[in-house]
C-alpha cells in the first residue's frame, strides 16, 4: 500500500495519478482510492460542507466514517488479492486537518487505530504561495472548509487558506520522522518528482510480484 499525502495544491494527486499510469502500463494490478470518496456517506458529507453544518468533532467522524468504510471494502480485499493500492490521502490527513480543527490528537489516532500503515508514504511539500495559485490556476476560487474558514482565522479566504494550510504543513513535519516519510520537494518540475517516486517504490517493493495474471 501507497499513500500520497500534503495540503491542498501540493500537487500529490498529480503525482499518484501520473503513478498509477506508469504501474499500469507495466502490466501491473493496481488499485486507486481517494479521500472523502465512499458512497456510504458521500451526500452525508457534502450537505454537511455545503450547508456548514459540520463542526470539529463531526468534521472527524464523518471522515472516519468514510475511511473505514473504503478501507474494510476496498483496500484490505484487494491488498489481500495481490494488488498495489494506492491512496490519495490516508489516515495521516485525519491525524493533521482534525487536530488543526480542536480535536484531541489521541482520540483522532484512536479512531483510525484499526488501519495499518501504508508501505510508503510519500509527503509533498510545498510552498503556501505556490499551493495557493495551483488550486487557483484549476478553479475561480478556493473553497470553504480547505481554507479554513470554518475556524474563524481571517475574513480573508486567502490569507485563512494560508493560516490553516500553514499549520497542516506543520502537522505533517511533525508527523513525518514518526511514519517514516518520503518528503518529496513538490516545488519541483512534475517529472523530477515523478522520477524521484519511482525509483523510491522500485527500490522498496518488488513490483514483478504484482503482475497481472496473463493466463486465459
Amino acid at each position: 500500500m501507497i499513500a500520497v499525502e500534503g495540503i491542498d495544491g501540493s500537487g500529490k494527486s498529480t503525482q499518484v495519478y501520473l503513478l498509477k499510469r506508469w504501474l499500469e502500463l507495466q502490466g501491473l494490478k493496481v488499485f486507486f482510492s481517494e479521500w472523502n470518496s465512499s458512497e456510504l456517506v458521500k451526500s452525508a458529507t457534502r450537505r454537511g460542507k455545503e450547508e456548514r453544518l459540520l463542526t470539529p468533532t463531526t468534521f472527524s467522524l464523518i471522515h472516519a466514517t468514510d475511511f473505514a468504510d473504503r478501507y474494510e471494502r476496498q483496500l484490505v480485499p484487494l491488498l489481500k488479492a495481490g494488488y498495489i493500492v494506492l491512496c490519495d490521502r490516508y489516515k495521516f490527513t485525519a491525524f493533521a486537518r482534525d487536530t488543526v480543527r480542536g480535536c484531541s490528537p489521541d482520540w483522532v489516532r484512536r479512531i483510525y487505530s484499526f488501519a495499518a500503515l501504508p508501505d510508503l508514504t510519500f509527503f509533498f511539500k510545498a510552498p503556501l504561495d505556490v499551493s495557493l495559485n495551483r488550486i487557483l490556476q484549476g478553479r475561480p476560487q478556493l473553497k470553504y472548509h480547505e481554507a479554513g474558514m470554518d475556524l474563524g482565522l481571517s475574513s480573508d479566504i486567502k490569507e485563512s487558506f494560508k493560516v490553516f494550510q500553514g499549520r497542516l504543513l506543520k502537522a505533517y513535519s511533525a508527523m513525518k520522522s514518526e511514519f517514516g516519510m518520503i518528503q518529496i520537494n513538490a516545488n519541483q518540475p512534475i517529472e523530477k518528482q515523478q522520477e524521484t517516486v519511482r525509483q523510491r517504490l522500485a527500490n522498496a517493493i518488488e513490483l514483478a510480484q504484482f503482475e497481472l495474471d496473463q493466463t486465459t
